[in-house]
């Protein structure tokens, strides 16, 4: 993974998110994967934090949140606008012993990996029996469209991009010892389409469990077994 790419966007790294965007991603975490989950007083790890949009939520949910990124600017800023503990590390080497965490949440990281099978591997490795990790990503169904958008260079973005299908995401959760694997998904077509936004926004409510495979993003959440 480049570091230095990601610490010099820094203050910049926003201008690369999407208001609808985060708020769908929130969502499908908060309300819908986890949302009979309290994360009050949990240890909970954060990885890849970026600019802390999830962080905050996490936050004030009452956890004991501990954020990691790659990026030392961002991870400085994280820590120190919500007065949270911060690290700055690799997803797929995280520098924590073994069932470090009640709970891990990353959103939209792994595919900024080398390895996005060990960035799972290693989240899964760090939470503790009984809790629980959190993972959000983009769908290697659209690939194809990431690729036209970054060859009409309407993407600006030029870190890493290694995109897992949400098929093979569960398949490594479930061989790292977790059950009660679930997984729903959000934006059936692009949301820079903004006029389609309230109607994408109702089919990740009402069908996101069913449709999850062909959507944009996933997100999947599973438990470690005891």
């Amino acid at each position: 993974m480049d570091s230095l790419y990601f610490d010099k966007l820094g203050e910049d790294f926003d201008r690369f998110m999407n208001a609808y965007d985060v708020r769908q991603r929130s969502t499908l975490i908060f309300a819908m994967l986890l949302k009979d989950v309290p994360l009050r007083d949990l240890q909970v790890l954060e990885a890849g934090c970026g600019t802390g949009r999830i962080s905050s939520q996490i936050i004030t949910r009452g956890a004991d949140l501990t954020v990691l990124d790659i990026g030392e600017n961002l991870v400085r800023h994280v820590r120190d606008t919500l007065g949270c503990k911060g690290v700055v590390g690799d997803v797929c080497s995280l520098p924590f012993e073994t069932s470090s965490f009640d709970m891990v949440i990353s959103s939209e990281c792994i595919e900024h990996t080398p390895d996005p099978r060990k960035a799972i591997e290693e989240m899964c490795r760090v939470c503790r029996p009984g809790g629980t990790v959190c993972i959000t990503s983009p769908n290697k169904l659209w690939y194809p469209v990431l690729r036209l958008s970054q060859l009409t260079r309407l993407r600006r973005f030029r870190g890493t991009e290694n995109w897992l299908f949400p098929g093979d995401a569960i398949r490594i959760m479930k061989a790292c010892g977790f059950d009660a694997v679930q997984c729903r998904g959000c934006h059936l077509w692009p949301f820079q389409l903004t006029f389609t936004q309230p109607a994408l926004g109702w089919i990740d409510r009402k069908c996101g469990r069913a449709l999850y495979p062909l959507m944009i993003n996933y997100g999947i959440r599973g438990v470690k077994v005891e």
